[in-house]
């Protein structure tokens, strides 16, 4: 039944484990930019976190393939769930109870190497594993769990877990969320990514091919630039929109609520588009439904 609808059986623990994963790493996405200022910092102190994030962010989502090609899946992927782990950890306990702007800059950064050396390891062992006919299908069912994770879930749990527990407890809570997930996706899923053998030299290699192939393969360039365009709004509206609803009388935690089912229908269509990219063309996909549809 799994292979029928595009997900990978031998891999179904893997999509599980990524849903789970996020959903710890989401959680406070919603709410920790004016969390962060009601406890003393500025617009501008919280929006450069986020954006020292983003760095992080950026590296890890390079490195993460040629990672896994270096490493195997499941050691890059636990070098993801450590980064994680030990960033927030830190995040709480030197940066934010003591308010120290420039450790809260370092330990974000850390924690930012975590989710995309988990999760886009993971995408690329599915890349790996499935067949071309069902790939774009196969990709699809990621991006509905990564996004179910981390911003329907995250979000709605966040809504309920704040009143529950508090902003501080909910923010450790995430660390056993990520570890749920690391769980079934690492040792649940008893699928194999067999690593080529290579000598040290060739390893560093491969590592350097993730700065190389932006002159040996410009269109990848091209690509990276296309992404960035595209999540500046998407990643941009937590960082203030909580602050502009909460003005208007909005709380929290219906905002949080809103965020979550705003991405119900990314979801969706996170697995409509990846099959009318089987039958109409990547390319073509990318370039009217999700350039000329977007900007409509």
């Amino acid at each position: 039944m799994l292979d029928k609808i595009g997900i990978p059986k031998r891999l179904a623990w893997g999509f599980l484990g990524v849903v789970l994963f996020m959903m710890g790493d989401g959680l406070e996405q919603g709410w920790l930019s004016p969390f962060l200022i009601e406890n003393g910092l500025t617009v501008q102190q919280s929006a450069s976190i986020f954006s020292i994030y983003g760095i992080a962010l950026a590296i890890a989502s390079w490195f993460s393939g040629v990672c896994l090609e270096a490493f195997g899946a499941k050691r890059t992927m636990f070098m993801g769930l450590l980064f994680y782990v030990i960033g927030t950890a830190a995040f709480i306990v030197f940066g934010f109870e003591q308010l120290n702007l420039p450790v809260m800059y370092a330990t974000y950064f850390v924690k930012g190497l975590g989710y995309p050396l988990f999760a886009y390891s993971f995408l690329t062992w599915v890349i790996y594993r499935t067949p071309q006919r069902k790939l774009s299908t196969a990709v699809g069912w990621f991006w509905i769990a990564y996004c179910l994770g981390m911003f329907v879930f995250g979000a709605w749990y966040s809504s309920y877990a704040i009143k529950s527990f508090g902003y501080l407890n909910t923010l450790w809570s995430s660390i056993f969320w990520v570890c749920l997930g690391a769980f079934f996706a690492l040792f649940i899923n008893k699928d194999r990514f067999e690593k080529k053998k290579r000598k040290r030299s060739e390893t560093a290699e491969e590592l350097l091919k993730g700065v190389t192939i932006l002159f040996t393969n410009p269109r990848v360039l091209t690509g990276g630039i296309i992404r960035i365009i595209n999540s500046i709004g998407t990643y941009g509206f937590p960082v203030f929109l909580p602050m502009h609803m909460a003005q208007h009388g909005i709380s929290t935690n219906v905002w949080l609520q809103i965020w979550g089912t705003i991405f119900l229908g990314n979801i969706v269509f996170n697995l409509i588009f990846g099959i009318v990219g089987d039958k109409f063309g990547w390319k073509n996909t990318v370039i009217w439904f999700g350039g000329v549809g977007c900007g409509i």
